[in-house]
């Protein structure tokens, strides 16, 4: 089991220690400059080292979650890929359907505006221009330069 985050612990605590020790030294010395000197460090060095302390048990708790998140990607790349059921066609034939699986909805990848109109680039490569309210969609970039005529040159 690692141990994430343990020295940043234990110097936290080193760091508590010694402004507890520094209040308690300068305690004594109160009224002179150098009591308040001490007292004040002191308090200090607590509040560092408790804040210390708190980064270290979040730092093991980070660590422990990505420990967990590659164990769970480790095990779900060592288990084969589950059969996935075959469509018959249907008019009886024995030859399988292509699989089909529910289709997921393109993602916005890009968006920019030029000339007045809003182009948004999504995922499965499709392009919708928005001009004036109204909004069309085109299959590819291709499709957009073919139907508006412009070509790379």
């Amino acid at each position: 089991m690692k141990r994430y985050g343990f020295g940043v612990t234990l110097l936290g605590l080193a760091l508590a220690v010694s402004g507890l020790y520094g209040m308690w030294s300068g305690w004594d010395y109160i009224q002179l400059e150098r009591g308040w000197s001490l007292f004040i460090g002191g308090a200090t060095a607590v509040s560092g080292g408790v804040v210390t302390i708190a980064l270290g048990r979040a730092i093991g708790l980070l660590g422990r979650i990505a420990d967990h998140a590659s164990a769970t990607q480790a095990s779900a790349e060592q288990k084969p890929p589950a059969a996935e059921p075959v469509e018959r066609a249907p008019s009886g034939d024995r030859a399988p359907a292509a699989t089909r699986r529910p289709a997921k909805p393109p993602v916005e990848v890009d968006r920019y505006s030029a000339g007045g109109s809003v182009y948004v680039m999504f995922s499965d490569g499709s392009v919708e221009v928005q001009t004036d309210g109204r909004s069309h969609r085109y299959a590819s970039l291709a499709a957009l330069r073919a139907d508006t005529g412009v070509h790379d040159g």
